[in-house]
């Protein structure tokens, strides 16, 4: 079994803190994360190249990191249906064990348990709508439901 790279292991903890989160959540929340990391200590966790799309930072590369998890049996991925029958996915965090190693540093730890605690229960519709109104996204005057600098890659030290 292949181990993990350090952004997939950041995924997992992602998924095992947040409450059935789609890839919109995960992907706002790793923004966000590498946003505060990078103001607080000049270094981001996940390392994704975040391009602004219609619904805010986005890399495609998280696809290829949960397939590693779900592959891994790290995660489980789930097909829900909105009350209109549109069909999206929500991660869970496999309960079962397994032999894969998905720990993370102290200072890691530290800076997930102050963030994810701050953001605990928010969505993908309030998660986007912060993630609107930060600095990278603002410098580029992206508007929700605009295509401002659409696929335009985000300078975290905006």
């Amino acid at each position: 079994m292949p181990e993990l790279s350090n952004r997939q292991k950041l995924i997992a903890q992602l998924i095992q803190r947040h409450e059935r989160p789609t890839v919109t959540v995960l992907m706002k929340l790793a923004y966000l994360l590498d946003l505060i990391a990078r103001k607080k200590e000049q270094d981001v966790y996940f390392g994704y190249v975040y391009r602004r799309y219609t619904y805010g930072p986005f890399d495609e590369a998280i696809y290829h990191d949960l397939k590693a998890l779900i592959d891994d049996g790290v995660a489980i991925a789930t097909t829900e249906y909105t009350s209109d029958g549109k069909e999206y996915i929500v991660y869970n965090f496999n309960e079962e064990p397994t032999d894969t190693d998905f720990s993370i540093t102290e200072v890691q730890e530290a800076m997930f348990n102050e963030i994810m605690e701050s953001l605990k229960g928010y969505g993908a519709k309030a998660l986007t709508d912060i993630a609107y109104k930060t600095a990278p996204m603002q410098a580029l005057g992206a508007t929700l439901g605009g295509n401002e600098h659409i696929n335009e890659v985000l300078n975290l030290e905006a």
